[in-house]
């Protein structure tokens, strides 16, 4: 399935702690160079947007993946290729942040302090 620019917004905003203006910037350089596919070739990446699109693999929003030929000459050729998935900005627009009321959250200020658990 396609990944929608404002799912991938969304998703990068959340993963990478930045504003949304920002983050749209940011899916706008990514979609444009998937258009209508979720697989790329990375020779396609210019060497200013490869940065981004290693900090969106190490954030889990893209993969990348390679496979290897054999030409007739007996030399290996690798292509690497980037890969944008629905399911992964999907898990990560469902993951929830840290819950606000739990369990630590309902024990006494003076079980925080070791003033407060020697005395």
């Amino acid at each position: 399935m396609i990944v929608t620019i404002g799912r991938l917004k969304k998703a990068i905003a959340k993963k990478l702690k930045i504003e949304e203006s920002e983050a749209m910037d940011l899916a706008e350089r990514v979609l444009s160079y998937f258009g209508f596919t979720n697989v790329i070739i990375d020779n396609v990446i210019a060497p200013a947007d490869r940065k981004l699109f290693y900090r969106l693999h190490d954030a889990g929003l893209l993969q990348s993946y390679a496979e290897s030929l054999v030409l007739q000459n007996g030399r290996t050729w690798r292509i690497f290729y980037w890969e944008i998935s629905d399911d992964n900005v999907g898990r990560i627009l469902k993951k929830k942040g840290k819950p606000k009321d739990g369990t630590y959250s309902k024990l006494p200020a003076e079980y925080w302090s070791r003033l407060g658990a020697q005395a």
